[in-house]
């Protein structure tokens, strides 16, 4: 969440808005009777808020449109991020770049938290069905990848299956988290492991309205994270690339190996210096890892 603080910590002293925007406003609305999205791995019935719910202007944001690149990468953000993550990311002319907007935050900060991953991949998979059929790959970066892994799941069961799933910093979805839980944490404490894993500013968390501010929708994204119960179901037809850094104490080598798993399609892996947050300082090197996983050419400046 590192862009996402820096971005609150240059406002400060801005008034949050006392209403969301329109658009928050009307998507934060309730589930249409029997809008379903089938039912979830554990039999209850999945339901998403079509109308504007599964709109591309509600999950999307693309700073730099390009309509007619050959393909396009949805990027999903880490746990306390936004689709902001991404907005410095470029792949050159043929490749368009969409960031996946949570909601609870940044111009989605009237919407209600999410309350289940696997409903969360599902909606944002519907709205991903929703675009132009060019072909379409996925990045998760921690969280991120989970909730990428189960949009490509929705995908590939209507038939719009993704060309790549490219998951980040993270362990298989067939792998139980055998870390404590944080989200349940109280404020002071949960801010600390925050710190140690180095995605925060730490003035953000020493800042106490700040830190009011933020730390909501990231405790109720470690909530979804932590809730998310392994599947053995692997993926049919999407390959998958784990990327992952040499010393991340979060996500260890083993752990991205078991995502070979997650397919059964090709599996590969590739290790960056770095820590958990390792695609910031070596944003150019994955770039160019995701465009020749692609068959793309390295772009250009």
């Amino acid at each position: 969440m590192a862009n996402e603080v820096r971005h609150f910590a240059q406002t400060k002293g801005q008034r949050m808005p006392d209403s969301p925007p329109a658009e928050a406003a009307i998507v934060g609305a309730g589930v249409v009777a029997g809008d379903s999205l089938g039912h979830g791995r554990d039999g209850r019935e999945l339901k998403t808020r079509r109308a504007p719910r599964t709109s591309p202007d509600t999950w999307f944001r693309c700073p730099r449109p390009l309509p007619g690149a050959q393909a396009r990468l949805v990027c999903f953000p880490h746990a306390g991020g936004s689709a902001a993550a991404y907005r410095s990311w470029t792949m050159g002319p043929d490749i368009e770049v969409l960031g996946v907007q949570y909601p609870g935050r940044a111009d989605r900060f009237g919407d209600p938290f999410p309350e289940d991953l696997e409903q969360l991949g599902r909606e944002v998979g519907e709205a991903i069905a929703t675009l132009d059929e060019r072909p379409t790959a996925l990045f998760g970066h921690s969280l991120g990848a989970l909730v990428a892994y189960e949009a490509a799941r929705h995908l590939e069961e209507i038939g719009r299956a993704p060309v790549h799933l490219f998951a980040s910093a993270c362990r298989s979805p067939q792998v139980a988290d055998s870390r404590p839980p944080i989200a349940g944490l109280d404020d002071a404490t949960f801010a600390a492991e925050l710190t140690k894993m180095g995605g925060t500013d730490a003035l953000v968390l020493e800042d106490p309205e700040l830190r009011d501010l933020v730390l909501p929708y990231i405790r109720a994204d470690f909530t979804l994270l932590e809730a998310y119960a392994p599947l053995a179901e692997p993926l049919a037809v999407t390959p998958v690339l784990a990327l992952g850094a040499v010393a991340d104490p979060y996500a260890t080598d083993a752990e991205m190996a078991e995502w070979s798993g997650a397919t059964q399609a090709e599996f590969r892996m590739r290790k960056f210096a770095g820590d958990h947050f390792y695609l910031f300082p070596r944003q150019k090197e994955v770039l160019a890892t995701l465009r020749a996983a692609l068959g793309m050419q390295e772009a250009r400046d």
